[in-house]
C-alpha cells in the first residue's frame, strides 16, 4: 500500500466518526429523529413511548411546533387532557395556522364548557375554514352546548353537506335530534352512521343504545352484537377503549340473559376479558347510554 493511499484511509477513518457525532450533536438533526421515532411508535399505537419521544424533540428545541402538536394529540390518546390542552395550546401560539390543533382546543373547551375562550378558535376556523365539515361540527357542538339547538342542527345540516360520506357527521346529527325529541329523524341518522362506518364501533353502540331507551330491546341486541363482532384492527375511525368494548359484551350477555346473576356475567357467552364481571356488577346503570 502506497504511503499516499494509507494516509488518505487514515483521514477517511477519521473524518467518518467525526462527522458522525456533528450530525448527533446538531440539535436539528436530533430532534427530527425523535419526532420520527415518535411517530413510529404513535403508528405502532405506542402512545406511553411515542409521548416519550416527542417530549425528548421538545426539550431538545423548545419552539418545535410540531413536536408539541404531536405530543398534545398523544397524550389526548392517553386521556391525560390538562397536558394535551398545555402542549396544543403552546403549539397554536409557535404556529396559528395549526388548524387542527385549533380545532382539539375549541373542542375540549367545549367539552369543559369554556365556551368565550372556545369561540376565539372557533373564529379562526370559521375564518380560515369555513367548509371544513370539523369546523361545522365543532360549531354545531358549541351551539349545543349553549342551548342553541336550531342553531346546532343547522350547522350539523352544512357538516354533512360539505361532505355527505362522514360517518361521524350523521352519528353527531343523530345525538342532537334525540336531545330535541326527534326519534324519528335520530333513528335515521343513526343507520346513516352505522351503514357508513360499519367498521365503526360507536355507530352501532349508539344505535343499540338509542333502541334500548326505547325498549325495543332485540334491535338493541342486534346493534351490539354486531359491535362487538367487528374484525380487528379497527380499520376506520379511532379504536375502542377497551372499556368500551367490554361494556357491549356485557350489554349483549345482559341482552341474551336478563336474569343472570347481577355479579357474574351468563355462561357460554363470549366474556373472554377479566374486567367484565366487575364491570358486569353494575347493570342497572352501565347500559343506558346518554344522549
Amino acid at each position: 500500500m502506497s504511503r499516499s493511499v494509507a494516509v488518505r484511509l487514515l483521514l477517511v477513518g477519521f473524518l467518518v466518526p467525526a462527522l458522525f457525532t456533528a450530525c448527533n450533536r446538531d440539535p436539528n438533526v436530533r430532534k427530527q429523529k425523535f419526532l420520527e421515532s415518535g411517530n413510529r411508535y404513535r403508528d405502532q399505537g405506542k402512545f406511553r413511548e411515542a409521548a416519550i419521544q416527542y417530549a425528548n424533540a421538545v426539550q431538545v428545541d423548545p419552539r418545535f411546533a410540531e413536536a408539541h402538536y404531536q405530543l398534545g394529540e398523544t397524550y389526548l390518546r392517553l386521556k391525560d387532557y390538562q397536558r394535551a390542552y398545555g402542549e396544543l395550546s403552546r403549539t397554536v401560539d409557535l404556529n396559528p395556522n395549526n388548524y387542527a390543533a385549533q380545532l382539539e382546543m375549541a373542542n375540549m373547551l367545549v367539552a369543559s364548557r369554556q365556551l368565550k375562550d372556545a369561540q376565539s378558535h372557533l373564529d379562526v376556523l370559521h375564518e380560515k375554514q369555513p367548509d371544513s365539515p370539523d369546523t361545522h361540527i365543532a360549531w354545531a357542538n358549541f351551539y349545543a352546548a349553549k342551548d342553541d339547538m336550531t342553531s346546532a342542527l343547522q350547522e350539523m345540516q352544512k357538516a354533512i353537506a360539505a361532505d355527505p360520506s362522514r360517518s361521524e357527521s350523521y352519528l353527531n346529527l343523530a345525538l342532537l335530534q334525540t336531545r330535541v325529541n326527534l326519534p324519528e329523524q335520530a333513528e335515521i341518522n343513526f343507520k346513516k352512521a352505522a351503514d357508513l362506518g360499519p367498521k365503526v364501533m360507536n355507530a352501532q353502540l349508539a344505535l343499540g343504545g338509542f333502541y334500548q331507551a326505547r325498549n325495543r330491546m332485540p334491535e338493541a341486541e342486534q346493534q351490539f352484537k354486531h359491535a362487538i363482532r367487528k374484525p380487528k384492527p379497527f380499520l376506520s375511525g379511532p379504536r375502542p377503549s377497551s372499556r368500551t368494548i367490554q361494556k357491549a359484551i356485557a350489554c349483549w350477555a345482559i341482552f341474551i340473559s336478563p336474569t343472570a346473576n347481577s355479579t357474574r356475567p351468563p355462561r357460554n357467552t363470549p366474556l373472554s376479558t377479566t374486567n367484565i364481571p366487575r364491570i358486569f356488577r353494575s347493570r342497572k346503570t352501565m347500559c343506558s347510554f346518554s344522549f
